[in-house]
């Protein structure tokens, strides 16, 4: 079995076709195919029907958003021959044969530290999926394996195409329906202007959720964060903008927070959810605030209930850190 046919998943089309390949037409599809194969192949030269070059462009890039395990494979120049009415692509290809196969073998390799959790739930197949990469990889520029599966393959560290195309391919290897969104985003740690972005969106008990694995490498501190595990459309609008058309994800309170009892509302909810942790021995405490508004002072607002939920329990003063996603209102409280 090829590497291509060990990790293809559950598809989040009804159709049956990658979500990329599913939204093509009939004769589209074809030439998908025909690319597929070709790339498959590492062929020097894909003999096509006539099609403007922008609608080859359009194929092509469906083909490698369906299809991450294509690392090799980059741009591509093209050819017209009037006479057969034939489009002519010449792909680019960043590795020679050998170097692809040899990376081909490192990913199925690494692939297997997956089979913990293959007869899991869906849900925490992905959790497992998400925590390793917490764990174990890095977000940065290495150079162009960066932007592809082998930035954490071989590298560990890649930016965010690179993670989310390693995601991609490990749900996929655990039968998990998922696709690659492109887009921009505000950082949760700058909160600078929207740059382009991309993660995914991963299909779990029948229903599609968000899921940005970079944002939450980035974001952590002493625990691995889950600030956008699951998130609706409406969530993840707040610092995030999609482009193109991509499965609707409507369902909330699915989210990671939400779903643990990790969610709070109003400062009687969050004094309550503290006090109830510290006197649980913990010391540092992640709490989303849910359903209220982000403002200026919402910081001084969570070390006051900070304070009165440690009195609460100890009755004497604390040292107490607080940092926050403002965007998504969850914070991580470190009581010294």
């Amino acid at each position: 079995m090829g590497l291509l046919q060990m990790v293809r998943g559950r598809n989040i089309t009804a159709d049956g076709g990658n979500y990329y390949y599913a939204r093509l037409t009939d004769d589209q599809k074809k030439i998908y195919a025909i690319i597929h194969s070709g790339l498959s192949g590492c062929a020097k030269r894909i003999k096509l029907p006539m099609r403007p070059a922008n609608e080859l462009s359009q194929i092509y890039r469906a083909v490698l958003l369906d299809n991450p395990l294509f690392f090799y494979a980059t741009g591509f120049k093209y050819q017209t021959d009037t006479y057969k009415q034939k489009n002519i692509i010449l792909p680019s290809y960043e590795y020679k044969r050998a170097e692809i196969n040899e990376y081909k073998n490192a990913i199925s390799e690494h692939l297997h530290v997956y089979d913990v959790v293959k007869d899991k739930s869906d849900r925490e197949k992905e959790q497992f999926v998400h925590d390793y990469c917490a764990d174990n990889f890095a977000y940065g520029d290495v150079g162009n394996e960066s932007h592809t599966i082998l930035g954490l393959i071989c590298k560990k560290t890649a930016v965010c195409d690179g993670i989310a195309n390693y995601v991609k391919v490990a749900l996929d290897y655990l039968g998990i329906s998922s696709l690659v969104v492109s887009g921009k985003a505000q950082s949760p740690l700058y909160y600078d202007k929207m740059e382009a972005h991309a993660w995914n969106i991963a299909e779990i008990d029948g229903q599609n959720y968000h899921l940005d694995v970079t944002f939450d490498m980035t974001v952590r501190n002493k625990l691995i964060r889950h600030d956008y595990f699951n998130l609706c459309d409406d969530d993840i609008k707040k610092d995030h903008l999609i482009l193109g058309n991509v499965p609707k994800c409507l369902t909330d309170g699915k989210d990671y927070y939400t779903f643990n009892d990790m969610a709070v509302k109003g400062k009687k909810g969050l004094v309550n959810y503290l006090t109830r942790k510290l006197k649980d021995g913990e010391k540092t405490i992640i709490v989303k605030l849910a359903g209220m508004t982000q403002t200026d002072d919402i910081y001084n607002k969570v070390l006051e209930v900070c304070g009165q939920a440690y009195m609460n329990v100890r009755n004497s003063g604390v040292s107490v850190e607080v940092s926050g996603n403002l965007s998504q209102l969850v914070f991580e409280i470190d009581f010294k």
